[in-house]
């Protein structure tokens, strides 16, 4: 993508994270409407809202304005991770699970990692 598709970029953003516009307006203490004109191209997107928005998302200020190639710099999200499921399609899913079974899966997560390094 290049620098024209910011628009793009904060929408898919907004989208993964199961976000309203209302919500992301009120993040950046602007209207509802003022962020749509953001997603729709009809404004530039200011550089402060750039840098509160890759705080919201965890990404890099280069990715919003389409200098970098994936989101955190060191994964192409869209790349298979494992059984043809890509790390997109596995975010995704930690994202409908409920704030309980997210703890259990960390948990999980954690007990896996030190049994892993045991064995190594």
């Amino acid at each position: 993508m290049i620098l024209t598709d910011i628009h793009e970029r904060i929408k898919d953003l907004r989208e993964e994270n199961h976000l309203k516009q209302r919500q992301v307006a009120d993040y950046l203490g602007i209207s509802q409407q003022a962020y749509s004109y953001y997603e729709l191209d009809k404004r530039e997107l200011p550089s402060r809202h750039v840098v509160n928005l890759a705080k919201l998302y965890d990404v890099s200020t280069d990715y919003i304005l389409g200098m970098g190639p994936t989101p955190t710099g060191s994964y192409d999200v869209n790349a298979r991770f494992v059984q043809g499921h890509s790390l997109k399609d596995v975010l995704i899913s930690l994202g409908k699970l409920n704030r309980d079974n997210r703890q259990e899966l960390m948990k999980y997560l954690s007990y896996l990692n030190s049994t892993q390094e045991k064995d190594q």
